[in-house]
């Protein structure tokens, strides 16, 4: 299904374009990959990717990763629309995610909310403190 936001589409990603997602990202910086079972969210612009965010299953837990949009695209709404693209899609599944904490307004856009570090599942803990590790400010939220 595709969703129109002026000349921008935002989609779910076939198989076949994962490369091309990865290779995005790596462009961007993120170090993360992107694994066959997962649910890749896409928007582009012009056939262009510009915007990606995963929906990928850990531990039986559904998980939000990998939310980034190009840099030279940042603060257009591209982000609230992927977020809002992936939450649509969530029913009543209950979804975390591991975001910098300066960001906690903004996947509380989609329902997230902040939950204290030792209710977090122990795969999301030691993930936290792996970033923390790195200098990163990062805090568990869970949409319910």
């Amino acid at each position: 299904m595709k969703f129109g936001m002026s000349n921008i589409i935002f989609r779910i990603a076939t198989a076949e374009e994962y490369a091309g997602v990865a290779a995005a990202y790596r462009a961007w910086g993120y170090r993360g990959g992107v694994l066959p079972t997962d649910v890749v969210y896409v928007a582009e612009a012009n056939g262009v990717l510009i915007g990606i965010v995963r929906r990928t299953c850990e531990y039986g837990l559904v998980i939000l990763r990998g939310m980034y949009v190009a840099p030279q695209k940042r603060r257009r709404g591209i982000g609230s629309q992927l977020l809002a693209r992936f939450v649509s899609d969530l029913d009543d599944v209950r979804c975390y995610c591991v975001p910098l904490a300066h960001l906690q307004t903004f996947y509380g856009q989609g329902g997230f909310v902040p939950i204290p570090d030792q209710a977090a599942p122990e795969f999301l803990r030691d993930r936290m403190a792996k970033y923390r590790g790195d200098g990163l400010d990062v805090l568990v939220m869970r949409r319910p």
